[in-house]
C-alpha cells in the first residue's frame, strides 16, 4: 500500500473580547471563525440575530472547518450587558 501524506499549515487565531453594556445594536462583521455571546446582566435580556438572549443564558457560533468563516453577527445591548470573545485569523 502507498502512503498518504498530508500537509497541513499552522494557523494563529487572534481572540477579542468586547463587554458592549447599554450600547444599543452593534454586530461582529463577517470573516470570524468562532464568536460566543454570554449575557452576563443581572436581570435584563440581550438580543443575537433578533433571538433573545436571557440574563445568563450563551450562545456559540463555530465556523467548523478550518477555512469557513462566519457571516455578519447582529446583537443588540439596549438594556443589558454582553461578553462576546471573536476569534480571527
Amino acid at each position: 500500500m502507498g502512503r498518504l501524506q498530508v500537509q497541513t499549515e499552522a494557523i494563529t487565531y487572534t481572540p477579542t473580547v468586547l463587554r458592549p453594556r447599554n450600547a444599543g445594536a452593534d454586530a461582529i462583521e463577517s470573516g470570524a471563525f468562532s464568536a460566543s455571546f454570554a449575557n452576563v446582566d443581572a436581570a435584563a435580556d440581550a438580543s443575537v440575530q433578533g433571538v433573545t438572549l436571557k440574563a445568563g443564558e450563551t450562545i456559540n457560533f463555530n465556523a467548523g472547518a478550518i477555512h469557513n468563516t462566519l457571516g455578519r453577527i447582529e446583537y443588540d445591548t439596549t438594556s443589558s450587558e454582553l461578553l462576546i470573545i471573536v476569534l480571527r485569523k
